[in-house]
C-alpha cells in the first residue's frame, strides 16, 4: 500500500512537471535568434541530451567535406568525442537552468541543435520517395 502511495506522488509529480512545461510552450512566442524563451531553453536541453550523439558523425562529416576521408576517420571522429561531450554538458546546464533568464535565454553553443552544422550549409536532404507504380522488394 505505502509502496503505490509513493508511485502515485510521483505520478503527480511528473505531471504537474509535465503540465508546467507545457504552458511555458504554450505562452511563448515561436523563438528566434533574438527572441529565446525558457520553453525553447527547456526544449535545446531535451533535444540536446536525447540527440547529442549526432555531434560524432556531424564532425566526421565536417572533416570529411572540408579535409578528406582519412582526416574524417582520426581528427573528425576525436573531434566527434569532445563535442558529444561539449553537447551533452551543455544540454544539461541548459535543462536545469531553464526557467532561469541566465544571459536572456541565449543558446551556449553556436549550433543550438545538433543537426544545425548541416542545416547551415544546406546539406539536410530527404532522400527521393519510390514511385507509387514501382512496388517495393
Amino acid at each position: 500500500m505505502k509502496k503505490m502511495s509513493l508511485t502515485l506522488k510521483v505520478l503527480a509529480l511528473a505531471g504537474a512537471i509535465s503540465f508546467g512545461a507545457a504552458s511555458l510552450f504554450a505562452a511563448d512566442a515561436p523563438p528566434t535568434v533574438d527572441n529565446q524563451t525558457a520553453g525553447a531553453k527547456f526544449t535545446r536541453g531535451i533535444v540536446g541530451l536525447v540527440f547529442g550523439w549526432l555531434e560524432l558523425p556531424n564532425q566526421m562529416y565536417q572533416s570529411a567535406v572540408n579535409d578528406g576521408p582519412g582526416m574524417a576517420v582520426t581528427v573528425g571522429f576525436a573531434k566527434g568525442l569532445g563535442m558529444t561531450c561539449a553537447r551533452y554538458l551543455c544540454s544539461t546546464y541548459e535543462f536545469l537552468t531553464f526557467p532561469f533568464p541566465i544571459n536572456d535565454f541565449k543558446p551556449v553553443m553556436d549550433q543550438e541543435y545538433p543537426w544545425g552544422y548541416l542545416a547551415a550549409e544546406g546539406n539536410v536532404t530527404v532522400p527521393a520517395a519510390t514511385s507509387a507504380s514501382q512496388p517495393v522488394r
